[in-house]
């Protein structure tokens, strides 16, 4: 497995295992699962774009990697944020792809000039 790749799941399980441990009991509990943590989701997807090809299947383990959250933090009314998560890292990866074309085509206007 790539170390980039490694790297970014190791985010995402930060994202969605150790952050919510800060936060528990606490009034920013629902800013952190609203705001926070789809945030965080959106930019580990255009890194993980940036740093890597982008496949298919890596938002669809994102959101799986949620699921356990809701039996070990939230209750089972949670499950609409695996969806949350999985479009957040769609749009994160989409923002990283149009961010990488932006930036070669540039690097290559430059080039030529």
């Amino acid at each position: 497995m790539n170390k980039k790749l490694i790297l970014n799941f190791v985010g995402v399980c930060i994202n969605f295992y150790l952050l919510p441990l800060v936060f528990r009991n606490t009034s920013n509990d629902v800013m952190m699962m609203l705001i926070v943590m789809p945030l965080i989701t959106i930019v580990l997807g255009v890194l993980y774009t940036y740093m890597v090809q982008p496949h298919w299947i890596y938002p669809v383990v994102v959101a799986l990697l949620f699921i356990p959250t809701m039996w070990l933090y939230y209750s089972i009314s949670a499950w609409i944020f695996a969806i949350i998560h999985f479009l957040s890292f769609i749009v994160g990866c989409l923002v990283g792809i149009i961010a990488k074309n932006m930036t070669k085509s540039t690097k290559s206007s430059y080039l030529e000039n």
